[in-house]
């Protein structure tokens, strides 16, 4: 279901648009089968996941310390990561590797993965709803937060929540802009 929910949320976000063709006949599908594999891949390890709006909006997060991949993880999601990407793999490597090189190491903080909602549901609250939540915790233990948005429409959000942008970046340098969001404490 998480994978579903994050599919159908991040289907018109300019990374993923850049990452899996609009146009592909088996987008949707593409999109399924990456989501999935993150979501398995975010619960094999522990990591929390949540789920809002009777399954309209999902978030993964890692806690700190937790929020890089172990090889071990990438060599059992390789071929659902190939099926999604197709001839754009290497580019989705690629601009994975980017955005992990540009991840504050310290201090040590929550990471979120991925938030969205179904696009019929966007707009609610719902996203809203999931990163009150956990912020509350991340706040009752003093700890700081780090996301990186791949959609500008969704900067505000995270605002509100108390984010700021720390940076932005293209993808490999010529594709959609990436926003690195860091949020102290409150």
């Amino acid at each position: 279901l998480l994978g579903e929910i994050l599919a159908d949320a991040f289907a018109e976000d300019p990374v993923f648009e850049w990452l899996i063709d609009p146009s592909h006949k088996r987008r949707d599908q593409r999109m399924r089968t990456f989501f999935t594999s993150m979501a398995r891949t975010y619960l094999r390890q522990g990591k929390p996941c949540f789920i809002a709006g009777d399954g309209s909006a999902a978030a993964m997060w890692a806690a700190p310390g937790k929020w890089a991949f172990p090889m071990s993880e990438m060599a059992i999601e390789a071929a659902p990561q190939a099926a999604a990407f197709g001839r754009r793999l290497q580019r989705a490597l690629r601009t994975q590797l980017q955005v992990e090189s540009l991840h504050p190491k310290d201090p040590k903080h929550w990471y979120l993965g991925y938030l969205g909602a179904q696009r019929a549901n966007q707009g609610q609250g719902l996203g809203s709803e999931l990163l009150r939540t956990q912020l509350a915790e991340v706040d009752a233990a003093g700890l700081p937060a780090y996301l990186e948005s791949s959609n500008e429409r969704n900067v505000p959000l995270y605002e509100r929540h108390g984010f700021k942008v720390t940076s932005e970046t293209k993808a490999l340098g010529k594709g959609p802009m990436i926003y690195l969001m860091w949020r102290d404490p409150a």
